[in-house]
């Protein structure tokens, strides 16, 4: 049995032994004084042993955190109490705090890198990643804060900074009512410094929208998994356009940028961005697909799971040497595929060496590689199963386009890809129609 990390044990003489790792750290990180806060046997709660001079907050409240908007409750009550303090909440070496006052949020803390305030405003379109970089900078060198540092560079003015500034509060806040695990505590005062710039969010607003995004978003997922999914345009002709409301975020949709890019190019919260890919899907001006794979070595680690499959299809059926003499054939006519496969395979089942292919591509693909290789590799293969049709039994080759289809939904080509030269120089003897002809089968 694996012993937690976390285990401490207590002995007969009270002394505390860590047993695991990420206690003996916890604990190392904690030197000093401390004053154990009484209560049942089956808790045990320390807080630092302040002085007169240097008294420590009072703990109002503290818990865990097992199920998605338990901290609603936690919320509402501090609200209704009108109380002043600090929320702060761990999970697993992630830290925010809440600060209150009086029925408001005045200002949040995350030590989460895509909460960070510079990330918020990258997402909403704000700053340009060199933007971002250089202001991260200034704030190393100069010791400024982030938001002096933006105004100082001349990225942003001070009105248009602040009310962008109160997005960073909201989506902190919505993400802790949306907290599954962790601990949280509730502290009676907070340090002013923590507070790098100072808002007043009426916190029932807050709460109430929060727990509708979160209502929401249960339906929203059923169609949008998450965040990285790329929608594209269905195109059906005659259709009419989305409603105004929606054709901001339609006319960013371009089969290539994701749902977060989409938020960042259209300047709306991830959320609003979400909600109206949903109901673009559903008025059927949309489909969703899972994020592409970038970069050579992931590009040709799909398509290989494909020529796997192919190949040992047709070994079973004993054509695999039909099937190797075939491509081998197409790939020589094509011209393109020999100095992109040189060094890389075909292997004995049919696979390619993903970095070497990786390290041929550099030397011949244009202003975008990977659209470039994944037309490629989809005539490539679309070839072999091509050939495996006239190899393979009906059933089995049925079968077999179903599942080599699926394995290469998360490459599909985009409208208006780059196209290949693999087509242009194939041979007279093997044109593109006698390769693909009517009725023929090609992926995507």
């Amino acid at each position: 049995m694996i012993e937690r990390a976390d285990l401490l044990r207590v002995d007969a003489t009270g002394m505390i032994h860590p047993l695991g790792k990420t206690a003996s750290q916890e604990l190392r990180a904690r030197t000093g004084e401390w004053r154990i806060v009484e209560g049942p046997l089956d808790v045990l709660l320390m807080r630092r042993a302040g002085t007169p001079a240097a008294p420590v907050a009072v703990l109002k409240l503290a818990g865990e955190i097992r199920t998605p908007g338990a901290m609603c409750d936690i919320v509402a009550l501090i609200a209704q109490a009108q109380w002043r303090g600090e929320l702060a909440l761990v999970d697993e070496g992630s830290t925010r705090s809440i600060f209150f006052e009086e029925g408001a949020v005045i200002g949040v803390a995350t030590n989460v890198p895509e909460e960070r305030l510079g990330e918020t405003l990258y997402r909403a379109g704000v700053l340009t990643r060199e933007q971002l970089n250089a202001a991260l900078e200034a704030t190393r060198t100069g010791g400024k804060r982030f938001g002096e540092a933006i105004m100082e560079l001349d990225f942003q003015r001070p009105e248009q900074l602040f009310p962008l500034m109160a997005r960073q509060v909201e989506e902190v806040f919505y993400t802790v009512l949306q907290l599954s695990s962790g601990t949280f505590y509730f502290f009676d005062r907070y340090d002013e410094k923590q507070i790098s710039h100072r808002h007043n969010l009426n916190v029932s607003g807050l709460l109430m929208e929060g727990v509708r995004r979160m209502d929401e978003m249960r339906f929203f997922r059923e169609k949008v998994p998450n965040d990285e999914f790329v929608p594209t345009p269905t195109n059906v002709t005659g259709k009419k356009p989305p409603p105004d409301e929606l054709a901001n975020v339609y006319s960013h949709c371009d089969g290539k940028r994701s749902l977060n890019e989409i938020a960042r190019t259209s300047g709306l919260l991830e959320f609003d961005v979400t909600r109206a890919i949903f109901q673009l899907l559903n008025g059927g001006y949309l489909t969703i697909a899972a994020p592409r794979p970038q970069g050579a070595d992931s590009i040709v680690g799909v398509f290989n799971r494909a020529l796997a499959a192919i190949h040992a299809a047709c070994a079973q059926a004993k054509k695999v040497a039909e099937l190797k003499d075939g491509l081998s054939r197409f790939a020589t006519g094509a011209g393109i595929y020999d100095p992109l496969f040189l060094s890389a395979g075909p292997l004995d089942d049919g696979t390619l060496r993903p970095e070497r292919v990786s390290r041929n591509l550099a030397a011949l693909a244009g202003d975008d590689p990977d659209a470039w290789l994944i037309q490629l590799m989809h005539e490539y293969v679309g070839f072999a199963m091509f050939q495996a049709e006239s190899l393979l039994p009906r059933d089995v080759e049925r079968t077999l386009k179903e599942s080599v289809t699926e394995m290469l939904k998360p490459v599909r080509p985009l409208d208006g890809a780059p196209q290949s030269t693999a087509m242009a120089h194939a041979s007279t003897s093997e044109t593109a129609d006698s390769l693909f002809g009517p009725g023929s089968w090609q992926p995507g």
